[in-house]
């Protein structure tokens, strides 16, 4: 049986947060599945739901951030830590996700059954909505494995599954970017496989996206802007 690291990248926003774990805990085999948060500097009652969760065993590990500690609150710094610490682990494949998203039943499955039927394609993200079709546009429509998939050059990162290799070799994102208005994972990898070649699948139908107009980052970017 396959087991998936799935990281949730969280900074505040509570409802939202709750949100996302309910779901994923729900709605993905518990068999197959570890789900590991790294908190960049909450200062509400976030902390004290994740420590709930976590006695409860619904969280596997969790790594808690000091306020204004974080260089760089964004998912990249999140994912180094995560994978830092789980460089002992054993797994197969490693998933994040943004807290503001919502996982429908069935979406690690078949991303997975996505990257087992394709070994060209290294990420299969399952986010997609309006916005990404405008910002990301699509290569191809087509069928994988009995799924529906756009390919695509570019791609969101609010929800990524990719091989527990992939980073041994394309390495993890940057650090030190500062808030850019598409997050550096997005940049990083998109430019990486532009270059190589190298497609993204985007799994349609398993995830809602309900944080946007409440983003973290684009709420810092608009006050920069002030």
């Amino acid at each position: 049986m396959s087991r998936t690291i799935i990281l949730v990248t969280v900074r505040g926003r509570p409802d939202l947060t709750r949100n996302c774990l309910r779901h994923l805990i729900a709605r993905t085999p518990r068999g197959e599945r570890d789900i590991v948060v790294v908190d960049n500097g909450s200062r509400d009652e976030t902390l004290d739901m994740m420590y709930s969760l976590f006695r409860r065993g619904d969280i596997y590990r969790i790594l808690m951030n000091h306020v204004d500690t974080v260089p760089q609150w964004q998912k990249s710094y999140a994912i180094h830590q995560a994978v830092h610490m789980l460089r002992m682990e054993t797994y197969d494949y490693f998933a994040w996700i943004d807290n503001d998203m919502e996982v429908e039943t069935g979406w690690l499955d078949a991303a997975r059954t996505i990257l087992t039927a394709r070994p060209d394609i290294q990420v299969c993200s399952v986010h997609e909505d309006a916005e990404q079709l405008k910002n990301h546009p699509m290569i191809v429509e087509t069928d994988i494995a009995g799924h529906r998939v756009r390919l695509k050059e570019t791609c969101n990162g609010a929800l990524w599954v990719v091989r527990r290799e992939f980073f041994d070799m394309y390495g993890l994102p940057p650090l030190g970017m500062g808030i850019t208005g598409t997050g550096a994972e997005d940049w990083y990898y998109s430019r990486m496989f532009q270059e190589r070649h190298i497609p993204f699948a985007v799994l349609m139908g398993y995830s809602v996206h309900h944080g946007r107009s409440k983003s973290a980052r684009k709420v810092v970017m608009r006050e920069k802007k002030c």
